[in-house]
Parts: structure tokens; C-alpha cells; sequence
């Protein structure tokens, strides 16, 4: 979601174009844009101070993650990095609420980094105008960070109800969560009902100017609270935490950050609706020229760490998918009365079923499960006792056909004969592995005395085609 957020705040620096505002303002629409913190300032993100054309190097609009995503790999942060997002975030708030624009949605997964480190505040989807002080609508917001007062339905707030959200995230990126989910409740009721009842209770590790800070903001009497009582954001900037901090300097953005995302990789949780790609399908394909050309105005390339890192989280995904699709297939053989407790004990190099172009004309399509050894192929119906055999020497080619608009694996046996097998009983991938394991075994050389050897010793139909 904050992905397809990113968008280009440029032009909020001049004021031309107010359909964004309009829409804030009416409560109509979703400014789906990403705020960077300069930009908010009158400082672009994507660009130098207004009017002045001059750039600051700062913000090519991409973003590394957000700090719910940091949060989780980096782990809690000390009061001294806190200090730093806090600061930024502040500036982004204090631009808002002199538009009238209340954020509603103020958490960590809504705070982007850009490439240097620096916050962006994505996700403006909830953001509504408050401007006439009419009562908006309640419970708009993530719950554990929502104040009192948009809790309480027909009540109406403004920018009060962002100071409280600030206290609870500042919270969550000291302690690794909001300071009503700390008895570790999901039920959204029994948060709601803490958020309007329960005294946070802070810990005795923090300092006494951050205790002052967080008291203030997690006030539940609007009154009394941090950025409520008057003089908006400046009340916040002027708490004893933020004592030294250079105001400007967080404007400039010079303070360095205390997290630069690594380049390279994907800064985000995994994502597993990724469709896996078959390596055959894909080995020795080149680009050319012409191809290059189409891809020239990209504007991104992969890294080979993200392609990695995808690749692997693929590979789990797959693996995962395949020991369960195996387990229900162990159980079905079972019931079937397979013998596949004999096959896997022997050097069994792939089983399961496919579909078998027989009877006298090869017109009929015929479930069958097959068994492949390294010296042999051996296949049966259901419930068959008798066990077809076919010897890896007396195969002449493995080839990839099509049979009525399906894709088969055509063995080519001496004296013309021909055994056809369909993907129909199984996936495409699975019939592109039996193709490449029964090339492989029909093209390894064997002794014959070790192929006689590892006949079985039960009953089959030589050649049973």
C-alpha cells in the first residue's frame, strides 16, 4: 500500500493545483501521495527550496522501507534515534495542521524512509479537513493509536487526535509496541476500551524529560495535552527532550539519520505471491539488441541481492507447498494400496501419477502411477497387481509433444513403439521434471550385470505398452 503511495508532493510547494486539498478538505477522495518531510516544510523532498530552484541532492522519490519493517529487523530504538524520527515527523504534522489537514492515521508502517534515511509520511487516505470543527467521523484510524476523542462517536476533534497517535508510535519504537497492546490483546474492543480508560504506565528506564514528552501526548484530557493547550506544534518542539535539537538544522535536513536502509535489497517483509519461474523454461535465453531497447527508459533496476532474495523466498514457498502436496499424496497411495514404501525403499528416483496413451488404437487416455528407477520405468493401474516394465536401454529418445492441446513426454522405443504420457494427473512442473530425469536416466550408461540385478522380484508384464 505504501508502495502505490509514493507520489510527487512537488507541486504542493506552490499552491496551483488544490484538487489534493480540496479533496482533504471536503473528506472526499484519497490523496494518495507520500509527504516527505522537507517537502511538507516548504523544502521539497524531490527538490530545493521554493522559489529558489537550488537542490539539495535530497529525495529522488524512492523510499527504503517503512519503520514498521525497520522496527522488526533493526529492533527497538534508543531515545537518541527516536529523537531524530520524532523531530522530522513533527515538522510533517505542524505543516499539515497549519492547512487544516488532520493525518488520522499516524503509525509506524505509515513513516517511509527515503534512500537516505530521512521520513516520509505516506498514506494520506484517512486525512480529512477540521478547518469548521464539525464532528467527523469516528473510529478513523488504527486502533491502539487513535485517541480518546475519536473513539467517542459525534465528538468533534482536530489536530489533537495526531499529538496522541505521536505519543502511542514514539511508544511502539521505544518498547516494540503501542502502549495499549502491551498485555499483547488483539481484540480491538478491549484496546479501544484502554485507550479510554487505562493511565499508561511508563517504564522507569526512561528519562525524565522522555517521560515528560510521553505524558504530555498521551494525555487522555485534550486540554491538558501536548500541542492542544494553543500554541500547536510548538508546545512539542519546545519539551526538554528535544533541548539542543537545532530546529533548522532538522528543516535542512543535516541531522544524519540513525538508519540508512541498505541498498540493494528489499527493505520490506516477504512477499509470496510471486509466480515461480522454471529454470529450463528460462536457461540460455539472451537479450538482444532490440530488447535492450525496450527496457532503456526503465527507471529501475533489480539488484542481483533482491533478485536473491526473492529467488530463496520462492524456493521455500515452493518447498513448502510441495512436502504437503507430498504428505496428502503418501496417504492417498496408501489407501490405493501402492506399493510406494517398496519403491522409495529401492533407488526410486521419481514416482506419481500421469496419464498413459493406450488401448490398441492409442486413443484413450489412462491413469496410471509410474515409477522410475535408474535401469528401468515401471507403471500400473488401480488396482492392478501385474506391474509394467520398460528398460532404460530399450528407449531410444525422450521428446516433448503435443496431443490434442496437451503437452506430453513421447519415449521413442525400439522396434517402433511409442509410450505417451500426459501432464493431466500431474502439474506442468512436475511433468517437465519427469522429462529431464527420464532423458537423464536413459542416457547414462549402465552394465548390464548390475541392470539384471536390479530387477524386482515381483510379477509384471514385460513390455506391457
Amino acid at each position: 500500500e505504501e508502495l502505490e503511495a509514493i507520489g510527487d508532493w512537488e507541486h504542493w510547494e506552490d499552491w496551483e493545483h488544490w484538487e489534493e486539498l480540496e479533496a482533504l478538505r471536503r473528506g472526499t477522495g484519497k490523496a494518495g501521495t507520500t509527504a516527505g518531510m522537507g517537502s511538507l516544510e516548504g523544502l521539497g523532498a524531490l527538490g530545493g527550496r521554493q522559489g529558489t530552484g537550488e537542490k539539495t541532492g535530497r529525495g529522488t522519490g524512492r523510499t527504503r522501507g517503512d519503520l514498521h519493517y525497520h522496527l522488526s529487523q533493526h529492533g527497538v530504538f534508543s531515545e537518541a534515534e527516536m529523537r531524530f524520527y520524532a523531530a522530522e515527523i513533527i515538522l510533517g504534522l505542524e505543516h499539515m495542521h497549519s492547512r487544516f489537514v488532520v493525518y488520522r492515521d499516524l503509525k509506524p508502517a505509515n513513516i517511509l524512509l527515503d534512500e537516505f534515511g530521512h521520513v516520509r509520511i505516506s498514506d494520506l487516505g484517512l486525512a480529512c479537513d477540521f478547518s469548521k470543527r464539525s464532528p467527523t467521523p469516528a473510529c478513523e484510524g488504527t486502533h491502539g493509536y487513535m485517541a480518546p476523542e475519536v473513539l467517542q462517536k459525534g465528538v468533534a476533534y482536530d489536530s489533537s487526535a495526531d499529538w496522541f497517535s505521536l505519543g502511542c508510535m514514539l511508544f511502539k519504537l521505544l518498547r516494540g509496541h503501542s502502549p495499549f497492546r502491551q498485555h499483547k490483546t488483539k481484540d480491538k474492543h478491549e484496546i479501544d476500551r484502554m485507550t479510554l480508560t487505562m493511565a499508561v504506565e511508563l517504564p522507569d528506564s526512561f528519562s525524565p524529560e522522555l517521560r515528560s514528552l510521553l505524558e504530555g501526548l498521551l494525555q487522555r484530557d485534550v486540554n491538558r495535552r501536548l500541542g492542544c493547550m494553543g500554541r500547536g506544534a510548538q508546545e512539542v518542539k519546545e519539551e526538554p527532550f528535544f533541548k539542543g535539537l537545532d530546529w533548522q538544522m532538522v528543516f535542512l535536513q543535516k541531522y544524519p539519520p540513525p538508519l540508512v536502509p541498505p541498498r540493494g535489497e528489499v527493505n520490506a517483509a516477504d512477499a509470496f505471491d510471486i509466480g515461480s519461474f522454471d529454470e529450463e523454461d528460462t536457461k540460455g535465453i539472451k537479450l538482444l539488441e532490440s530488447d535492450q531497447e525496450l527496457y532503456r527508459n526503465f527507471p529501475l533496476t533489480i539488484s542481483e541481492r533482491w533478485q536473491q532474495e526473492v529467488t530463496e523466498t520462492v524456493f521455500d514457498a515452493v518447498n513448502a507447498d510441495t512436502d504437503k502436496l507430498e504428505a496428502r499424496k503418501k496417504a492417498k497411495n496408501k489407501q490405493l494400496g501402492h506399493e510406494e514404501e517398496y519403491a522409495m525403499g529401492k533407488d526410486c528416483i521419481m514416482h506419481g501419477y500421469m496419464a498413459k496413451l493406450g488401448n490398441p488404437f492409442l486413443t484413450q487416455w489412462q491413469r496410471r502411477y509410474f515409477y522410475l528407477f535408474p535401469n528401468r520405468l515401471e507403471w500400473r493401474g488401480e488396482g492392478e497387481s501385474p506391474q509394467s516394465l520398460l528398460t532404460m536401454e530399450e528407449i531410444d529418445s525422450v521428446e516433448e509433444t503435443q496431443v490434442k492441446e496437451r503437452k506430453c513426454i513421447l519415449l521413442r522405443i525400439r522396434g517402433g513403439k511409442q509410450l505417451c504420457c500426459s501432464g493431466r494427473e500431474c502439474s506442468d512442473p512436475e511433468l517437465v521434471q519427469w522429462r529431464k530425469e527420464l532423458r537423464d536416466a536413459s542416457n547414462k550408461p549402465r552394465s548390464p550385470v548390475v541392470e539384471l540385478s536390479k530387477v524386482p522380484f515381483i510379477q509384471r508384464s514385460h513390455n506391457g505398452l
